[in-house]
């Protein structure tokens, strides 16, 4: 899928690999969909869906895409400014946390 997204001429189709690249299920393709999310050749505005789309691909997915976005959370907060999509970020990272133990990390986070 990655090599089709670097293929692909128009946005309209990198975009659908985007979407899909979520329904992955093995950690190692997890991490390097998480890895290729921050790359030149995922355009800014696309990262959160990417990152997005790994969170609620499945439980394993969301805990990745989570650590993943405290670990780059300067970087990310950064290239987004305190926008919306930063705030579109969080909400696609943590929406299935089910346990209190996750409500409170992602508090304690003190997202700014």
């Amino acid at each position: 899928a990655l090599k089709l997204h670097k293929q692909a001429d128009m946005q309209e189709e990198k975009n659908r690999i985007e979407r899909v690249l979520g329904a992955i299920s093995q950690p190692e393709l997890i991490q390097k969909v998480l890895t290729f999310a921050l790359s030149e050749e995922v355009r800014p505005q696309d990262t959160v869906s990417v990152i997005g789309g790994v969170a609620g691909g499945s439980k394993q997915g969301r805990k990745a895409a989570w650590k993943f976005v405290r670990d780059n959370w300067e970087e990310l907060y950064n290239r987004y400014q305190g926008g919306f999509l930063i705030s579109r970020l969080i909400k696609l990272t943590v929406d299935g946390f089910a346990n209190d133990k996750m409500a409170a990390e992602v508090k304690v986070r003190n997202f700014k």
